[in-house]
């Protein structure tokens, strides 16, 4: 299974689903050949049959049951890695370390809750501190820089 690749098991998956290899290819906007491809080909992956066909309707095989289940992890872990990622790219949530010297206690915490309102899925976290241990921190790396 190690040169299985996202889209065979996105596709495999899809069929599963669906129970058609033809409605799959109509959701993933791909021809049924396309589709009958990529799962051909993670089933020569996987070593043994992941469909069985009676009839008309297909099942998966007990071999294609599990492939299923981690499939369906798999993919699962790929979209919480997306929505993590998504997060350092934008300002949609997460955690902002924010410390500066005494001096900016005065003005510093209205544009915090300025910030704050405009992005309600950050959590900030807000010290005031001297030079030396803003230094400190930053050399400890705990707190935010600008980037």
């Amino acid at each position: 299974m190690k040169n299985a690749t996202l889209r065979q098991l996105k596709v495999f998956e899809a069929v599963a689903r669906l129970g058609s290899f033809s409605r799959a290819a109509e959701e993933l906007h791909l021809t049924q050949p396309a589709v009958s491809t990529q799962v051909r080909k993670l089933q020569e992956h996987a070593g043994s049959p992941l469909f069985e066909q009676l009839g008309k309707k297909i099942h998966l095989t007990p071999p294609g049951s599990e492939l299923l289940r981690c499939s369906r992890e798999i993919i699962q872990k790929f979209r919480e890695a997306e929505e993590a990622m998504a997060q350092f790219k934008g300002v949609s949530g997460g955690r902002l370390k924010v410390s500066v010297i005494s001096a900016g206690d005065y003005f510093f915490p209205s544009l915090l809750v300025e910030f704050a309102q405009r992005h309600p899925g950050v959590t900030l976290d807000f010290d005031v501190c001297n030079r030396e241990e803003l230094l400190a921190r930053l050399d400890a790396n705990q707190t935010d820089r600008r980037r």
